[in-house]
């Protein structure tokens, strides 16, 4: 029992891992046009500027683009602030050192130290290590290489953000509003699933699968909040950009408003499915909250970046005025039991 509670949390983890890594704005067809247009420019530019080494501006290409303008940028400021820190460490000495496996380690040791007290990410430290690897091995075969690799690196991930920005940017954006459209449909569908699942006294093994589904979807559409937030920021720093970033303003206004109504479903499944197990809910119950999931479910239809799922009119479910005093010690108590049920599994 156990090792299959371990082995699902490790299934939950690896399934939030992908997410992470697959981005809304993921198109692999676009990144590799992307890839082989960038590269091709760098290599040009970096053989124009005098470079003796034009394959150090396309590998920054390959290792910089990413699913996200925001990471594109990131990545590459990583990679060249992490080049010259490991080049400026290594190169005065790297003349008057026989290279060999004892003083690579130490370099690599010390400048790695050295970026990790600069309070510097692991990206950059990795960064610095492998400037000091290639620096120290191939400056004394082939003179100019650190100022190759440094300007080299410049220029790849200038162009790897360029290339990011303005080639092919509406493939993104199309792919990203496409998803957002297919979540506020899915949504929509749901309520009225809901609606039926309530009629028919909200089966638990039901339940269970309706759990498990918003679950995932609702972690999807948090990174995916998450990647429009940042693109639209980062969208506003470059000219000509403005109203790519707004329409991805826009979408992450919408996907919140989205999201809240996965999130809403999400807690109160789980009550539902007791309700339904302990099989008390009269006929009255059922049609009223099946009919609260249908009004959810056409105002979900609607739903946009301005224009929420709820209303001061959307409730339509009332307590009863005996149980008035009690709604907010039912509530509490219901969120203390799943709180404990969480705890324990």
């Amino acid at each position: 029992m156990r090792k299959q509670k371990r082995y699902e949390r490790l299934k939950r983890m690896e399934d939030m891992k992908q997410k992470k890594e697959n981005s809304v704005f993921e198109n692999q067809s676009m990144m590799i046009w992307k890839i082989a247009i960038a590269s091709a420019l760098s290599w040009e530019i970096a053989k124009f500027t005098g470079s003796q080494h034009p394959y150090l501006a396309p590998l920054t290409i390959i290792l910089c683009i990413k699913t996200t303008l925001e990471k594109t940028i990131l990545f590459s400021f990583y990679r060249f602030v992490g080049t010259v820190i490991g080049i400026i460490l290594i190169v005065l000495l790297a003349k008057y050192v026989q290279v060999n496996g004892f003083t690579l380690g130490i370099f690599i040791l010390g400048g790695s130290f050295i970026a990790k007290w600069m309070k510097l990410n692991k990206v950059i430290i990795e960064q610095v290590a492998l400037s000091i690897l290639l620096v120290l091995a191939l400056e004394q075969q082939s003179n100019g290489y650190a100022w190759d690799r440094i300007k080299d690196t410049l220029i790849g991930a200038i162009v790897a953000i360029l290339v990011k920005v303005y080639v092919f940017p509406s493939s993104g954006i199309k792919k990203a509003t496409n998803a957002c459209n297919n979540y506020s449909n899915h949504l929509t569908g749901l309520f009225i699933e809901f609606s039926n699942w309530i009629k028919g006294g909200c089966d638990p093994v039901k339940g269970v699968e309706f759990q498990n589904q918003l679950k995932k979807d609702y972690q999807y559409l948090d990174q995916m909040k998450m990647d429009l937030n940042q693109t639209s920021k980062a969208f506003s720093y470059f000219p000509f950009c403005s109203k790519k970033g707004e329409v991805v303003k826009i979408l992450h206004q919408k996907t919140k408003n989205i999201s809240k109504g996965y999130l809403y479903l999400s807690n109160v499944t789980g009550t539902f499915k007791e309700w339904g197990k302990a099989g008390t809910m009269t006929d009255q119950d059922k049609a009223s909250w099946a009919n609260q999931m249908k009004l959810f479910s056409e105002r979900a239809s609607n739903i946009s970046s301005n224009s929420p799922i709820v209303t001061n009119d959307s409730m339509i479910i009332s307590i009863p005025m005996e149980l008035i005093n009690w709604q907010y010690h039912v509530s509490l108590f219901q969120e203390t039991k799943e709180f404990l049920n969480g705890s324990s599994s």
